[in-house]
C-alpha cells in the first residue's frame, strides 16, 4: 500500500498470476498515477485534499 509509483508498478508485476490481486494492484497504481498518493488517507494523515481528490472520493469504491 505504498504511495510510491515504482512500488505500485512492482506490485502489478508480482500480481500477474493472480487475477484478483492484479485487479487491485492496477487500481492502486492508477490512483497513485493520478494523484501521487491515496486521497482516502489525507484526513488521517493531516493532508489537505485537492478538489480533484475530493471529487474522486465521492465515487463508488474510491477508498476500497
Amino acid at each position: 500500500h505504498s504511495e510510491n509509483l515504482d512500488d505500485q508498478k512492482l506490485s502489478v508485476q508480482l500480481s500477474k498470476n493472480n487475477p484478483q490481486s492484479l485487479l487491485y494492484a492496477q487500481m492502486h497504481m492508477s490512483i497513485i498515477k493520478q494523484f501521487g498518493r491515496f486521497p482516502h488517507r489525507n484526513d488521517i494523515l493531516g493532508r489537505k485534499s485537492t478538489e480533484a481528490e475530493r471529487q474522486f472520493l465521492t465515487l463508488p469504491n474510491s477508498s476500497f
